[in-house]
C-alpha cells in the first residue's frame, strides 16, 4: 500500500515538474501553420472548424438562377445594342467632320456651328428682333418642361387626392382624366386641335364671338401656347394613375388620425398627403425635366414642319438631319451632346435637392 502510494506521488512530481526555464521557445509562423494544418487535413486528422460547414445549393436554386440569367440576356443584350453602340458612336460622329474628298477628320468645328447659330443665327420666324429660331426653340422647351412640372403636376396631385377621397363621381373622372392616355397619340393631337380649327371649330367660333381672333396654330407665341395646353391636358392622366396608386398605398389609419386631430382638407393634403408620396412626386418631377429634351412628337402633330417658331430641340436635331449629309449628322450629333452635357448635371442636382425635402418621412 505504502509502495502503491510512493508511485502516486512520484507520479504527482512528474506531472507538476516545472518546464525548463532555458528550453529554447519556438513559435509557428502562419505559413508553417497552415502547411501543418493543410498535411493534417489531407490525412483525415484535423476535426472540423466549428461555425464551417459544406454546403451545396438545391437544384432549386439554381434552376432559378439560370432562369434570371436566361431573362437576362435579351435586356442585355438591346442595351449593349441599341444603348451603348449608338450612343457611342453619336459622341465619336459630334467631334467628325467629312472632307470633301470623303474621308473623315477630328474636328471641333461642329460645337462652334452650334454655338453661332444659337447666339448668331439670322433665322427669325416668330416676328420679335431679338429672338431667332434657335433661342426660341430652347424657350419652348424649357417651357413644356417648366409647364409639365408647375402646372400640370400640382394638379395631378390635387385632383389624385380628391379622386382617393371616394368623391361623388370619383371612379368616372379617373376614366375621364385617363382616357387620353389610351387613345392613339395621333388621334389625341387632332381631338385637340380640330375645336380651334378655323373652318369648323367649336371653340374658334365661341373665341371670335368675344373679339378673339387669331391662328393659334400658326403663329407666335400662340403656336407655343397652344402645345403647352396640350403637354397640360395630355399629362393629366399618366400622373394621376401613378399619383392615385401611390395615395391608394398610404395606410388609412394616417388620414384617420389627422382628421381626428382636426385636420381639414388643406392640411391633410400639406401635411400627409404629399409628404408620404414624395418619392412618386419627385419621380414626375424628373421625367419633366428629362423632357425637355425628348419632347418631339406633340408639337410636330400639332404644328408640323412648317411652324419654325414652335420648334423644340428634338424637332431642331430631328429636321437638321433630313436632308441626310454627313455634315448635318455631326451638327445634329454635337447639339445634343452639347445640350445633354448642360441639362444632366441640372437634373442630378434638382433630384439630390428635391429628394432631400421629405427623406425622413416613412410608414
Amino acid at each position: 500500500m505504502e509502495q502503491r502510494m510512493n508511485n502516486r506521488s512520484d507520479c504527482v512530481e512528474e506531472d507538476v515538474q516545472p518546464a525548463d526555464p532555458h528550453a529554447e521557445k519556438y513559435t509557428l509562423t502562419p505559413e508553417e501553420f497552415g502547411e501543418i494544418a493543410e498535411n493534417e487535413a489531407k490525412a483525415g486528422r484535423l476535426p472540423p472548424q466549428e461555425g464551417y460547414t459544406k454546403v451545396r445549393l438545391p437544384k432549386s436554386v439554381w434552376r432559378r438562377y439560370l432562369f434570371v440569367a436566361v431573362c437576362l440576356i435579351f435586356p442585355v443584350f438591346q442595351f449593349v445594342l441599341t444603348w451603348a453602340y449608338v450612343n457611342i458612336d453619336s459622341i465619336l460622329l459630334a467631334f467628325q467632320r467629312q472632307m470633301p474628298w470623303g474621308d473623315w477628320s477630328w474636328t471641333l468645328d461642329q460645337f462652334a456651328v452650334v454655338f453661332n447659330n444659337i447666339f448668331h443665327s439670322t433665322a427669325n420666324s416668330t416676328g420679335v428682333t431679338w429672338l431667332n429660331d434657335y433661342s426660341v426653340q430652347l424657350l419652348n422647351s424649357l417651357g413644356y418642361g417648366a409647364v409639365s412640372i408647375f402646372i400640370s403636376l400640382p394638379l395631378s396631385l390635387l385632383f389624385s387626392y380628391f379622386l382617393a377621397k371616394k368623391m361623388p363621381l370619383s371612379n368616372v373622372f379617373r376614366v375621364i382624366f385617363f382616357l387620353p392616355n389610351i387613345i392613339p397619340v395621333v388621334a389625341l393631337a387632332l381631338a385637340f386641335k380640330l375645336p380651334f380649327d378655323s373652318s369648323y371649330g367649336y371653340l374658334y367660333a365661341l373665341l371670335r364671338s368675344f373679339g378673339i381672333e387669331t391662328a393659334y396654330f400658326s403663329s407666335y407665341p400662340q403656336a407655343s401656347l397652344m402645345v403647352y395646353l396640350y403637354c397640360i391636358w395630355a399629362g393629366l392622366g399618366y400622373n394621376i394613375l401613378l399619383l392615385s396608386g401611390a395615395i391608394r398605398r398610404v395606410p388609412k389609419e394616417l388620414f384617420e388620425s389627422a382628421q381626428l386631430d382636426g385636420a381639414g382638407y388643406f392640411k391633410e393634403f400639406t401635411k400627409v398627403c404629399v409628404p408620404l408620396v414624395w418619392p412618386t412626386v419627385v419621380t414626375l418631377i424628373l421625367l419633366g425635366m428629362t423632357s425637355v429634351l425628348t419632347l418631339y412628337l406633340q408639337p410636330y402633330l400639332l404644328l408640323g414642319e412648317s411652324v419654325a417658331s414652335g420648334y423644340t430641340i428634338a424637332m431642331s436635331i430631328f429636321t437638321s438631319t433630313a436632308t441626310f449629309t454627313p455634315s448635318n449628322y455631326s451638327a445634329a450629333a454635337a447639339y445634343g451632346l452639347l445640350c445633354s452635357l448642360i441639362w444632366a448635371p441640372i437634373v442630378l442636382v434638382t433630384r439630390k435637392f428635391v429628394s432631400r425635402k421629405y427623406s425622413e418621412v416613412d410608414y
